[in-house]
C-alpha cells in the first residue's frame, strides 16, 4: 500500500493544491457569529470528502456550537486505531490592510500558498485527509482510522469536549495524532493559558478633567499602576507566590533544546523586534518552553478618537493572560493575581478581576511510547531528518481533553507548519513542499504504526 499511495500522492499534487485552495476560500472564522454558516459549510465540505473515500462520517453538534466532523474506518481488524485531530475554524483576518492578497482568496507566491488558515490549521489536517485518500485508493489503510476535525479551537467551545466526554468508550484509540504543531518538532509538553480581565472603576460617570482633576481618581492611572506592578523591567512576574510550584525541566531536556536550529538572531529576524526580553539567567528555550509568562493584550476606556477630549474616565479595563507551566494550577494563580491587583489599587477606585474562559492546564506528555518512534521514522523518511523533542510554548486545550477522556491513548503532537508561516498574522502561509511532504509523512506514519507490536484497542 505505502509505495502505491506515495506514487498517487506525487502524481496528485496539482489536485491536492486545488483542494487546499478550495478549503482555504471558505471564511470559517469560528469566533465571529456572522461566519457561523461558513463554518458549517467547511464542516460539510470535509464531511463529503470523508464519505467519498469510504469512511463513515457525521457531524457532532452540541449547544449551538460549531460542529465537529467525525469520520471512522474500522476495516483493519486486529490493527491499531489511529485518531487524527485537526480544526477547520480560523482566526479573524484583521488587519485587512496588511494582507498582500485578500485573506480568503488563496494565492501562490514563491512556492507557498497564502490565505487565512493556510498553516493553522487547514494545511495541517488536509495533508492527513489527502494521505488517507491516497491510502484508500491504493487498496486501503494498513490500520484503522478516525478523524476528529473541530470548529472551535481558536475561541474555545464545548462541542468536541462534549463528544469526548459522552462517547469516550467508543472513541478509544491506540494513538492520537494532534495535528496542530510545528514542522519537525514532536511536543513533550505544552504551557497552559489563563486569560483574565482587570476592571478599575472610579466615579459614577466620566468627568471634566478641569473641574474634577486632582479631586477624583482616574481609573486609567490606576490600571497603569496595577499593570506596572505585575511585571518588572526584565520580565520577572511580581505576583507573590507566582513561581512557587514551577517545575524545572530536566538536564536532558535542556541539553536537547540547545540542539534546536533556533537562535536569538533568527527570532529577531522572524519577529522584527529590535531586541528580545525575558528573565535573566534563562535560555531562549527555557523562556519559551518551561517558564511562565504574563502579557497584556489590550486596554480600553476613556477617549481614543481623533482630536482631544479632556475627560476623566469612569472605568478602565485591561485584558491579560498568563502562560502556565507544569506545577502551576490555574485557580491558584488566578487567586494570587486577584489579590495582588486589588492590593495595588489607588484610593477611591474599585478593582474587579475576572477569569475569561476556563483556562487550560499545562501538560507533560510521554515521549517514550511507540507512536513517538513511528512519527520520528516517518518524518525522517519524508523530510530527510528526524524531528526534535521539544515543549510547546503555546497552549492546545484539546490535548488535555484527549488525555483526560482517552487515558489509554498514546498522544503525539506535531505538524507541518514552519515557525515563520505567520499563524494568526496577516499573510499567513504554508510552504507547498511542506504540505506535500507532510502528506507523505502521514502515509509512512500509518505504515509504521501498523507494524506496532502494541495490542490494538
Amino acid at each position: 500500500m505505502t509505495e502505491r499511495a506515495i506514487e498517487l500522492a506525487r502524481a496528485g499534487r496539482r489536485q491536492a493544491e486545488a483542494d487546499f485552495a478550495e478549503e482555504l476560500a471558505i471564511p470559517s472564522v469560528g469566533t465571529l457569529s456572522r461566519h457561523a454558516a461558513d463554518c458549517r459549510r467547511n464542516a460539510e465540505w470535509l464531511l463529503e470528502r470523508f464519505r467519498r473515500m469510504g469512511m463513515e462520517a457525521s457531524l457532532h453538534e452540541h449547544a449551538g456550537g460549531r460542529p465537529t466532523v467525525r469520520a471512522d474506518w474500522l476495516g483493519a481488524p486486529g490493527r491499531p486505531l489511529l485518531t487524527i485531530y485537526g480544526h477547520y475554524d480560523v482566526q479573524p483576518p484583521d488587519p485587512l490592510d496588511e494582507w498582500i492578497t485578500p485573506p480568503f482568496e488563496p494565492a501562490i507566491r514563491d512556492g507557498a500558498i497564502f490565505a487565512r488558515g493556510a498553516c493553522d490549521n487547514k494545511g495541517q489536517h488536509l495533508a492527513s485527509l489527502k494521505a488517507a485518500e491516497y491510502a484508500f485508493a491504493a487498496g486501503g489503510p494498513p490500520l484503522n482510522l478516525r478523524f476528529l476535525v473541530e470548529g472551535e479551537e481558536e475561541g474555545g467551545g464545548e462541542v468536541l469536549p462534549h463528544l469526548l466526554k459522552t462517547r469516550a468508550e467508543e472513541l478509544r484509540s491506540d494513538y492520537v495524532f494532534i495535528h496542530d504543531g510545528t514542522l519537525l518538532q514532536l511536543l513533550t509538553g505544552l504551557r497552559g493559558n489563563l486569560y483574565t480581565e482587570i476592571e478599575v472603576t472610579g466615579a459614577a460617570a466620566d468627568l471634566h478633567s478641569g473641574a474634577f482633576g486632582g479631586l477624583v481618581p482616574n481609573p486609567f492611572n490606576t490600571i497603569a499602576h496595577i499593570l506596572a506592578g505585575l511585571k518588572d523591567r526584565e520580565g520577572r512576574i511580581l505576583i507573590p507566590g507566582f513561581y512557587d510550584r514551577v517545575q524545572e525541566p530536566t538536564a536532558e531536556e535542556r541539553a536537547s533544546w540547545e540542539q534546536l536550529p533556533i537562535t536569538e538572531e533568527l527570532l529577531l529576524r522572524v519577529t522584527g523586534a529590535p531586541a528580545l526580553e525575558g528573565e535573566p539567567g534563562y535560555s531562549i528555550f527555557e523562556r519559551n518552553f518551561s517558564r511562565p509568562t504574563l502579557d497584556v493584550h489590550g486596554i480600553k476606556g476613556g477617549f481614543t478618537d481623533e482630536g482631544t477630549k479632556t475627560v476623566i474616565p469612569a472605568r478602565a479595563t485591561a485584558k491579560l493572560s498568563m502562560r502556565l507551566v507544569p506545577g502551576q494550577e490555574p485557580d491558584v494563580i488566578f487567586a494570587a493575581l486577584e489579590k495582588h491587583a486589588i492590593s495595588l489599587a489607588t484610593p477611591g477606585t474599585r478593582v474587579k478581576v475576572r477569569k475569561l474562559g476556563d483556562g487550560s492546564w499545562p501538560i507533560l506528555l510521554d515521549a517514550s511510547h511507540a507512536g513517538i518512534g513511528a512519527a520520528s521514522r516517518a518524518f525522517e523518511t519524508s523530510f530527510g531528518r528526524p524531528p526534535f523533542l521539544v515543549r510547546g510554548g503555546y497552549s492546545i486545550p484539546v490535548v488535555t481533553d484527549f488525555a483526560v477522556n482517552l487515558p489509554d491513548a498514546k498522544i503525539f503532537v506535531t505538524g507541518f507548519s514552519a515557525e515563520d508561516d505567520g499563524a494568526h498574522s496577516p499573510n499567513e502561509r504554508m510552504v507547498l513542499e511542506n504540505f506535500h511532504r507532510g502528506t507523505e509523512m502521514v502515509i509512512h506514519l500509518m505504515d509504521e504504526l501498523a507494524k506496532s507490536p502494541e495490542p490494538a484497542i
